[in-house]
């Protein structure tokens, strides 16, 4: 399929995306007035962490990395639907029983540790909080498993809109559930708790409709022996450690972030939550619309297609990322102070925040990348290539987490995340025109220096518009620095002429 036809469902699923963001981001805001940058949320983060760490082995690691590809080329080949609902009634089944049992574990451990054993504080308290976030695995197992069922039709639109159905209860959680179990914050939490847990079975259940409608109804099958379900298996089996990967790297940096002064975990959190606005909203949202496709055309041989598919997804990709990471770095506190801080969120809480939202958006666009390469890998059916990757990172991220740490703080573990990040776009796109020869060296390198180049000069701008409106408040820092810069870029790559924009129809030139 042609490269404007995936743009179109990017653009669509990167307009749902912006509104799931936007709401992700209402959802933190609020948070962050009723908890702060406290310990006990601290404890929470951890705590949730942990359930969506089996979360992206389990579900999204499986979907994205064979039952996505798989059941697209089944369909690519015109397979029976009856045999396909088969298919992925077993994975459903898998899901649900291998979720339920990790949950038993994972509680009868807790119990023990913590009735035989003397922790610490901190550590009892993660442990305390974690049977209750533990439940929510399951629930979100499954929503990713209709997902993975809508994203091999082709359908965006709707799952894209799932993450809202999380932050619509999160955030009646806080306002309506947190009041009936104390005044404290260690009581307010559990009906943050009740929130996530409804939410997460909502998530399931607010896209089961559409799955029976284009995938029929959901059939219990323990019958794992299919075919289809053998090469999900052997595809799946080298990821249980490539998708452990990012979750450990995430544990390993807020665990070190735990041992600094209280409220650096959240203060880490919060930092994410924003740089990954624009990771989420281009890269994830392209490379979700990318994947079906590549898998498709590599099923038939189009290779000069999926050649160049890839390359227009690095390419937007950077065109797209390099200048939302120098917008994030020119008013990371402005940008910090209008989210979050009311209420428990305090000065000291912005600029924990602030800072190392300067450091982890110098790794957002390698991120990116990278996550355009992994789902080429994937679609050739190559997944302990990425896990390879992964396995490195986990060495390099403990080490430069240790090392960093001690000469800039919790700065240093969001720059830990960065270098981490450009060591894993290195080694991938190494790997993959190793191993494919699919991928342009130079094409890419002078796709991204002149980006880069015009970038440095636009950030220029905005440090101008961001002096001349620094008296104006808050508020209208950002918006003069969205808007006059977004035109500004605009405007620079219509002269530059650059291809990543000459494609709307409205230009006629040729590149």
């Amino acid at each position: 399929m042609s490269f404007h036809k995936i743009r179109t469902s990017f653009i669509w699923l990167s307009i749902v995306t912006i509104l799931c963001r936007i709401a992700g981001l209402l959802r933190e805001i609020i948070t962050a007035k009723f908890f702060g940058t406290t310990g006990i949320y601290d404890a929470f983060l951890i705590a949730f962490m942990i359930p969506n760490f089996f979360r992206g082995l389990l579900a999204e690691g499986a979907l994205s990395t064979a039952f996505i590809p798989v059941v697209s080329e089944l369909i690519a080949k015109g397979e029976k639907r009856e045999e396909i609902q088969k298919i992925t009634g077993a994975v459903f089944t898998f899901l649900l029983l291998s979720t339920s049992g990790l949950y038993f574990f994972v509680l009868i451990m807790s119990l023990v540790v913590m009735n035989f054993f003397t922790l610490s504080t901190k550590i009892s308290e993660v442990l305390f909080l974690l049977r209750f976030t533990f439940p929510y695995l399951i629930f979100v197992s499954l929503a990713a498993w209709a997902m993975g069922v809508l994203n091999a039709r082709r359908r965006f639109i709707l799952p894209g809109l799932n993450p809202v159905v999380l932050d619509f209860w999160w955030i009646i959680s806080l306002f309506f559930f947190t009041g009936f179990f104390g005044n404290t914050l260690e009581q307010k939490i559990f009906g943050l708790l009740i929130g996530v847990l409804i939410g997460g079975a909502s998530q399931f259940l607010f896209q089961v409709p559409l799955v029976l409608s284009v995938n029929g109804p959901i059939i219990l099958n323990t019958n794992w022996k299919h075919p289809a379900t053998l090469k999900m298996v052997r595809l799946f089996i080298p990821v249980i450690i490539g998708m452990s990967v990012g979750p450990i790297n995430l544990l390993v940096d807020y665990s070190f972030a735990r041992m600094l002064s209280e409220g650096m975990v959240s203060a880490l959190w919060y930092a994410t939550r924003i740089y990954q606005l624009p990771l989420g909203i281009f890269s994830i949202s392209l490379a979700t619309v990318l994947l079906p496709h590549l898998s498709g055309d590599v099923a038939i041989r189009k290779i000069e297609q999926v050649k160049e598919n890839i390359h227009k997804g690095l390419e937007q990709t950077i065109f797209l990322l390099i200048p939302s990471a120098i917008g994030m770095i020119v008013f990371r506190k402005e940008i910090v102070e209008l989210l979050f801080k009311r209420g428990l969120f305090s000065q000291y809480s912005v600029e924990i925040t602030a800072y190392p939202l300067m450091f982890f958006s110098i790794g957002l666009v390698f991120y990116g990348m990278a996550i355009i390469i992994t789902r080429a890998f994937y679609a050739y059916n190559d997944t302990s290539t990425p896990v390879k990757v992964g396995v490195i990172s986990i060495g390099a991220n403990v080490l430069l987490d240790a090392v960093l740490m001690k000469f800039m703080g919790h700065g240093g573990i969001a720059l830990s995340t960065s270098l981490v990040g450009l060591e894993n776009f290195l080694l991938l796109f190494i790997l993959f025109k190793k191993k494919f020869g699919l991928l342009d060296t130079k094409r890419i390198s002078i796709g991204f220096l002149r980006i880069l180049l015009v970038g440095l000069c636009w950030g220029i701008i905005l440090g101008i518009i961001r002096h001349l409106f620094l008296h104006f408040g808050n508020f209208t820092v950002v918006a003069a620095g969205v808007i006059f810069g977004a035109i500004s870029y605009f405007a620079i790559s219509c002269m530059l002429r650059f291809p990543e924009i000459s494609e709307i129809r409205i230009f006629k030139w040729k590149t």
